[in-house]
C-alpha cells in the first residue's frame, strides 16, 4: 500500500517538473505583447500621427517609442516621454512630424522589464511628406457650343411677264417658226426579209451535186457486190 502511494507521488512530481516549464513559457509568451499596428511599413505620414499597438512584457517597468532617420538609424530620439503603464491595442504615442524634415524614418517600440532587458518592435520605411505640394485637381474643360450657321434662303426669281407684241396696221404677222411637214416613205421590204433568194439557188445546186455523188456511190457498191 505504501509502495503504491510512493509510486503515485513520484509520478506526480515528475509530471509537475516536466509540465511546469512549458506552462511557464506559455504564460511568458502570452504576457509579451510588443508591436505597432499603425502606421504601417512604407506608409506616407503627415502632421500629427497616432501610433497604435501594444506594449506589455513580464515584470513590466515602462515602454517608449522612438524614431530615427533612414531605414537603419544609428541614433534614436524618444517621442513624447516614458510610459509606466502597459498598453494593449490602444494609442501608444502621438508623433508630431511637422518638427522634423521630410524624408524616410523608422519607428521603434521597446517594452522594458524590471531587470533592464526589453522586447522591441520596429516599423521601417515611413515617409514624412509635410512640404510636398498637394496635387491640384485639373479642371475639366467644357466644350464651347458652336452657334448654328443659318441656312441661306434661296429666293425664286420672279416669273418673266411676256411682253405683248403690238402689230401695226398693214403688217402681216409671221410665225416665229414652222415645223416641216413629215414625209411618209414606203419601207424597203427587201432589207427586212430574213431570207436571201440568191442563197436559195446556191443551196439547190449544192443539193443536186450531193445527190448525184450519193447515187454514184450506191451504183459502185451494188456493182462490186454483183462481181463478188
Amino acid at each position: 500500500m505504501h509502495r503504491r502511494v510512493i509510486t503515485w507521488a513520484l509520478l506526480l512530481i515528475v509530471g509537475v517538473a516536466v509540465c511546469a516549464p512549458a506552462v511557464h513559457g506559455e504564460t511568458l509568451r502570452q504576457q509579451v505583447q510588443v508591436y505597432i499596428t499603425s502606421p504601417e511599413m512604407g506608409q506616407v505620414v503627415t502632421g500629427l500621427v497616432e501610433i497604435r499597438g501594444s506594449a506589455l512584457v513580464p515584470s513590466f517597468q515602462f515602454y517608449k517609442v522612438e524614431f530615427g532617420m533612414g531605414p537603419n538609424p544609428t541614433q534614436w530620439a524618444v517621442i513624447g516621454s516614458l510610459h509606466y503603464q502597459p498598453v494593449i491595442n490602444d494609442r501608444l504615442e502621438l508623433w508630431d512630424t511637422t518638427v522634423v524634415p521630410d524624408g524616410v524614418y523608422t519607428l521603434r517600440l521597446q517594452g522594458v522589464k524590471q531587470d533592464g532587458n526589453w522586447e522591441e518592435f520596429i516599423v521601417r520605411q515611413l515617409e514624412v511628406a509635410n512640404t510636398r505640394p498637394t496635387p491640384t485637381p485639373t479642371p475639366t474643360e467644357t466644350a464651347t457650343p458652336i452657334p448654328a450657321t443659318p441656312t441661306p434662303t434661296v429666293e425664286a426669281p420672279p416669273e418673266a411677264t411676256p411682253t405683248p407684241h403690238v402689230i401695226g396696221p398693214g403688217v402681216v404677222p409671221t410665225r416665229a417658226s414652222q415645223s416641216p411637214t413629215p414625209t411618209l416613205s414606203r419601207p424597203d421590204l427587201r432589207e427586212r426579209l430574213p431570207i436571201d433568194p440568191q442563197g436559195w439557188a446556191q443551196s439547190f445546186c449544192f443539193g443536186g451535186v450531193a445527190m448525184a455523188v450519193v447515187f454514184a456511190l450506191l451504183g459502185i457498191v451494188f456493182g462490186v457486190r454483183r462481181l463478188l
